[in-house]
């Protein structure tokens, strides 16, 4: 089925006898090819008078007074022949763009369809159905367009005059849909707009989600038990792994002879720590339909054989699957779909064995480098640095608590920082901070060695609840393809927290997609190292303070603040890697712009422009600010039209550093970093007409109106991103 990529309806609702119906226009008066017969089209009608071509309706040579006569019999009225395809599944925002458009909800909070009318003509003053429907992919919506609402019956909704903001509607009935007891986390829907109420899909209408794409996941706790009995084999042993380091845990679903194949997670433990005291998660993590293993792991020596002893014991499993369990996972095990987790020495150990994976140095048997779907480090050491701690392009996350005394991100020891891990990923990657967290909260039985202010310890079941949903999200997102997860890896908490995570804990989440999965690179810092050129050769001008672009590393083994050290805080970068960034401060209305080069304007094939973020630690303008900083994000198009979003729209500011003190005077730690993904849609709300198939300009302004009046950010990966 054939759908309009265009963000605005080819309908419009007339009303007679007070039933909403979708009149059939002449569209010959469609002058301007919108799809929609209005003042535009007489504009261009009546700008061609007396002359040949663009508006003769008729037909007769020349636009005269019959072809008024014909537009006006068909005013405002549609011509589309297919429904049109517009996001309409949101949650509430208090303030402009008052909606923002998400998929990912969890089940029995609020969910709500917001419409436009400014974008959606087809939508003033009418009334028409909503229907709830079970999602169909694009053939399915090909085969059946009848509509069958999961709540049991349509809504019906009246679009008022004004904005956005009067027209919000909370879905009612949601509740009603059947619990889900499947492996998947979410359960898809799609939205209809049944314009002219007839119970079908049909031109004029309105749907989200009538591609492939799900309007709404209706998800379930990801850090919650889920659906599956677990059964735990204590210990195994390991043929061919390295003496000493033999023994393994098992844990699988009960029913996993009626699960078909399922994916293989691998735990790789820190130093210190034991393979048994991950119970937490290899329960967690079987009960939603993965084949788990924690093993021994040789991390005295050193990463190298810390390295040796996961891939030896992934190779194992594969190997033993027919006798380990009595069998139990014979046959069940799909060894092309593997994830690996480590901790600390473990999670830098991870990254190695995919480096040597990748580089060829190693052969693994049973698998290979392309098998490993997602990468977890969770504190990872950083002992080897970038030639040999690596993940290269595979899908990989650091999960790391605020509060560690052991990889602490204590700036005198390289070996103590996990970021610039992440950093280095040439793939889809990403990061959850938990503050209050520290080492051994992410396991059962390592020592208290929580380093942070008093009254913000959230203990192993606070960072254990983290750590149950993100690594499952990621999981779930990169090893069955569930995409409902993916906001959960980077939407603020403010609007999407997996209900098992306090409300009182802080989370600040990065996440960074690169050129191959569609993305627009407007400046990364990596080339053009000047501060007035991108590094897509656009121009930047700006008005902000003490402007450094430069590798992302403290250089001063102190956390003080000094202006000889203007990457105070950032730990990203060990000295022969490549990561840059740019540092500056304001303390009044100020902004720093973006030329966008003509070959990269069009960015209507976009979803987001998104950029890194974070605050600058124990600079006076900080500390001043105390608390979390806002922006504004404005777009430019080639004609002068301008939009703008607040970085908080979706409620959430650029965080506070934790408040940790030592390495020298003040108070904050590391500098955290938070992706900031505004919707492309949100800067056409209210009919701003801005063009985004010719954005010359993107501006991040500071002060003023447009966010906190002082501050000092660290900023990269200004970009336009696919969903």
């Amino acid at each position: 089925m054939p759908h309009c990529t265009r963000s605005i309806a080819f309908a419009t609702v007339v009303a007679l006898g007070g039933i909403a119906s979708v009149a059939s226009a002449d569209c010959g008066a469609d002058v301007n090819g919108d799809s929609i017969v209005d003042a535009i089209d007489l504009g261009a009608l009546l700008a061609n008078w007396g002359n040949a071509g663009n508006g003769d309706i008729d037909g007769d040579g020349t636009v005269g007074g019959n072809d008024v006569t014909v537009l006006l019999a068909s005013w405002m009225e549609s011509c589309a022949s297919e429904p049109t395809e517009i996001r309409m599944a949101a949650i509430q925002l208090a303030a402009h763009p008052y909606a923002s458009f998400v998929q990912a909800f969890i089940v029995g909070t609020p969910v709500s369809a917001a419409i436009d009318p400014a974008l959606t003509p087809v939508t003033a003053g009418a009334s028409a159905d909503l229907y709830v429907v079970a999602a169909r992919s694009q053939a399915g919506w090909s085969a059946n367009r009848t509509l069958t609402d999961a709540r049991g019956a349509a809504q019906v909704l009246t679009f008022a005059a004004g904005g956005i903001a009067a027209n919000r509607f909370t879905l009612t009935g949601m509740n009603n849909i059947p619990a889900d007891t499947s492996l998947s986390v979410g359960i898809g829907f799609d939205l209809v707009l049944d314009m002219d109420r007839d119970g079908t899909l049909s031109g004029g209408d309105l749907i989200d989600g009538g591609g492939d794409r799900s309007a709404i996941w209706w998800c379930r706790d990801p850090g919650a038990t889920g659906p599956l009995a677990v059964t735990t084999l204590s210990a195994y042993t390991a043929s061919g792994a390295t003496a000493g380091y033999t023994s393994s845990r098992l844990w699988y679903p009960t029913s996993i002879a009626t699960l078909g194949v399922r994916p293989l997670i691998v735990i790789s433990h820190g130093n210190g720590h034991q393979y048994i005291w991950y119970d937490y998660l290899g329960t967690h993590l079987a009960s939603w339909g993965f084949i788990v293993i924690s093993h021994q792991n040789n991390t005295v020596p050193g990463i190298e054989t810390a390295s040796t002893t996961t891939l030896q014991h992934t190779s194992a499993i594969i190997a033993q699957q027919g006798t380990v369990a009595a069998g139990a996972i014979n046959g069940h095990l799909d060894a092309t779909r593997i994830g690996w987790v480590g901790h600390s020495r473990g999670g830098e150990g991870i990254a190695r064995a995919y480096d040597r994976l990748y580089d060829g140095t190693y052969v693994a048997t049973g698998y290979n480098g392309q098998s490993l779907k997602f990468l977890c480090s969770i504190a990872p050491t950083d002992f080897l640095g970038p030639t040999s701690a690596h993940p290269h392009a595979a899908n990989y996350m650091v999960l790391w608590g605020a509060a560690d005394g052991d990889v602490s991100g204590i700036p005198t020891n390289t070996v103590a920082w996990s970021f610039d891990l992440s950093e280095r990923s040439t793939g889809y990657h990403n990061t959850v901070y938990v503050h209050g967290a520290d080492h051994n909260d992410f396991n059962c039985c390592g020592i208290n060695d929580f380093v942070g202010p008093a009254g913000t310890a959230i203990g192993n079941a606070g960072a254990q609840a983290v750590a149950k949903a993100f690594i499952l999200a990621g999981m779930k997102y990169h090893l069955d393809g569930e995409t409902a997860l993916e906001e959960f890896l980077w939407r603020p908490s403010s609007t999407l927290r997996p209900p098992v995570v306090a409300s009182t804990t802080t989370l600040v989440k990065e996440l960074c997609e690169q050129i191959a999965t569609g993305s627009v690179v407007i400046d990364n810092f990596q080339t053009q190292t000047g501060t007035t050129t991108s590094s897509s050769g656009g121009t930047v001008t700006s008005t902000v303070a003490n402007i450094s672009e430069a590798l992302a590393r403290d250089t001063d083994a102190s956390y003080t603040w000094s202006t000889a050290n203007p990457h105070n805080g950032s730990i990203r970068a060990q000295s022969t890697d490549a990561q840059r960034m740019v540092a500056w401060d304001w303390n009044s209305a100020q902004s720093m712009e973006w030329s966008v080069p003509v070959a990269l304007q069009d960015v209507s094939g976009r979803d987001f422009v998104e950029l890194r973020v974070g605050q600058g630690t124990r600079h006076p303008n900080t500390v001043t600010l105390n608390g979390d900083a806002t922006c504004s994000i404005v777009l430019r198009d080639a004609t002068g039209v301008e939009a703008r979003v607040s970085s908080s729209a979706q409620g959430e500011g650029i965080k506070r550093v934790y408040q940790r003190t030592g390495s020298g005077t003040g108070t904050g730690w590391q500098n955290e970093l938070r992706t900031i993904r505004l919707r492309l849609r949100d800067f056409q709300t209210g009919g701003t007409g801005i063009d985004l198939a010719r954005i010359a300009a993107v501006r991040l302004e500071v002060g003023g109106t447009a966010g906190s009046t002082t501050g000092r950010f660290v900023i990269d990966d200004l970009q336009f991103t696919k969903e």
